[in-house]
């Protein structure tokens, strides 16, 4: 099969695989996978996708579904599910002996049992090295300790947004897209002061990012800010550009406001244009007329 296969794991984490075998696939399904030093299991999401719309990174690493999963895979991976839960007490326990804090998020054993990873919040960078020696000691089994930020927590644990849909950052691959910043909430004409630009993460929308495009693309359309327009047989200033409505909000020297359709300014436009060409041919005529 041609493209790559999109596999979801605990709290939906995504990640592409090849189906070289050419197995018979259909969303949903539980596969065995490749992994680091083993093998993993997860459920089919979408497929068949290109590598190069993933945006994924150079040094992505894609490994190979191996088989379809069998009702004893199933039934391990949910008693996988209950010794998660009893390495999360473990750890906190252990964790009190520690000379440092750490706020655990999420514990993944690898379906094979050959790495259980913690995925834990801290203030600054932990030196976890004895710590790690204690966990292996207790599981008997490869640790990886993941520190994570306030917006991968978030991803991982998913979540609905203020606009009421699953969290950008968990139902969309935003690899491809830009880092969020300050100047995106410029771009889109929203207030920086507004508790609206933050997500549950407590950092800025990710949403912001995914929209950037939109919004670039319609500023080349629009007059620039402080800009100077004529309407109605009137100069006016440009306050903001409304991309979403297509209006442009417009005020005199007065303080007086108006507004304009994105129709109209294209019209004005135009119309300046021509008006230009016209003068520009009337003055050479005029100057041939006059040799």
């Amino acid at each position: 099969m041609d493209g790559l296969v999109e596999v979801r794991f605990k709290r939906d984490e995504k990640r592409y695989y090849e189906n070289t075998n050419d197995l018979e696939l259909r969303k949903g399904q539980y596969v065995i996978v490749e992994a680091e030093k083993g093998a993993d299991l997860g459920r089919v999401g979408r497929f068949p996708l290109e590598r190069d719309k993933l945006g994924l990174h150079e040094n992505y690493s894609i490994r190979k579904i191996i088989r379809p999963a069998s009702v004893e895979d199933i039934q391990k991976l949910e008693r996988i599910r209950e010794k998660e839960q009893d390495a999360k007490n473990k750890f906190i326990k252990a964790l009190e002996e520690q000379p440092f804090e750490m706020n655990l998020v999420d514990v993944e054993y690898q379906f094979d049992g050959n790495k259980l990873t913690f995925y834990f919040m801290a203030e600054g960078r932990v030196d976890f090295r004895d710590f790690l020696k204690v966990l292996a000691s207790i599981f008997r089994t490869r640790i990886e300790l993941r520190q994570i930020n306030e917006r991968q927590e978030i991803k991982r644990l998913g979540g609905i947004g203020p606009c009421g849909r699953e969290l950008c950052c968990k139902n969309l691959n935003m690899m491809n897209l830009e880092r969020v910043n300050l100047q995106m909430v410029k771009d889109q004409n929203i207030s920086a002061t507004s508790s609206k630009i933050c997500g549950l993460c407590g950092k800025l929308l990710c949403c912001l990012a995914y929209e950037e495009k939109f919004y670039a693309e319609e500023a080349e359309k629009y007059p620039e800010l402080g800009s100077k327009v004529s309407y109605n047989d009137k100069e006016w200033e440009v306050a903001k550009n409304n991309y979403l409505t297509s209006r442009i909000d417009l005020i005199d020297e007065n303080g007086l406001q108006s507004h304009m359709s994105f129709d109209d300014y294209l019209l004005q436009q135009h119309r300046q244009k021509k008006q230009k060409l016209q003068s520009k041919f009337t003055r050479k005529f005029k100057k041939k007329d006059s040799q």
